[in-house]
Order: C-alpha cells, then structure tokens, then sequence
C-alpha cells in the first residue's frame, strides 16, 4: 500500500559537489537545524515532478526544467508519525548556482562527498545520497 504522505527531493549537484540546505532550527519542522535535500511535501492533485520544480523555485529561486527520476523511498517519519514516500530526483544546477537567492533554510552550500560525513542530516538523505555516489562511483563504496 503506497504511503498516503508523500513528497518530493532533490540531489542538486554544483560542479560535482551536493547542494544542501541547513534547515531552519524551529521545532514545528521536519530535521531542525539538520542538512538535508531541498524538497517538500506533494500538494493533492500534483506530480512529484511538479512538486520538485515548484520547490526549487520557492527555496532557490531559480527555475530548473531537467530533472532525472533517480527513485522513491518508503520510510516510517518520526516528525509525522506515519509512513512517507520520498520522490528523489537529480539535477545539475551548475550554471544556475551563481544566481541562487536562498528564501528558505538557514543556508545553502555545496559539499563533497566527503564533506557529507561530518553533517548533521535526516537518515533517509544520508542513504539517498549514499546510494547515489555508489551509482555514479561503483568502484568506490564509501559510507557516510
């Protein structure tokens, strides 16, 4: 049974790194205060493509038409107390970048994989973007 509660992700990648948000630290918010994925949650009667464009306009300004589907994720939520779906999806936001206005969140930076152990995240992003690099470095299977 699909998770009524679901919403949309991105990997946003800046010269190869990963763009992240430092979520604003307030208590009523899914990950207070914790690097995470730009996204939100899908609105009743939207795509999950939809929802990601939508999103990355709000939280960055800037309009990004190519995404690419990488998958979704089913997880019980401990901020909603239920099971969600996460759609995640990839985008080079390279030449966008020095345009960015971020409206939401605390900050936006770029990381290298590298970089990512040391943060503070939702687990489901740390095993997303996991996941990802081991797709596009299948040599190299590093954990965060």
């Amino acid at each position: 049974m699909q998770p009524i509660l679901q919403s949309s992700h991105a990997i946003l990648l800046n010269n190869g790194s990963y763009v992240l948000q430092l979520r604003d630290n307030k208590p009523d918010i899914a990950a207070p205060g914790e690097w995470s994925l730009f996204g939100g949650m899908i609105f009743k009667g939207e795509e999950p493509l939809e929802t990601i464009k939508r999103e990355i306009a709000e939280e960055l300004c800037i309009d990004i038409k190519k995404f690419e589907l990488l998958k979704f994720e089913d997880y019980y939520s401990n901020f909603e107390k239920t099971m969600i779906r996460t759609w995640f999806f990839v985008a080079d936001i390279t030449e966008f970048w020095p345009f960015h206005k971020l409206t939401e969140g605390q900050e936006a930076k770029s990381f290298t994989f590298e970089q990512l152990k040391d943060l503070t995240m939702p687990t489901v992003m740390k095993k997303i973007l996991e996941y990802f690099h081991d797709l596009r470095h299948p040599v190299v299977n590093t954990k965060l």
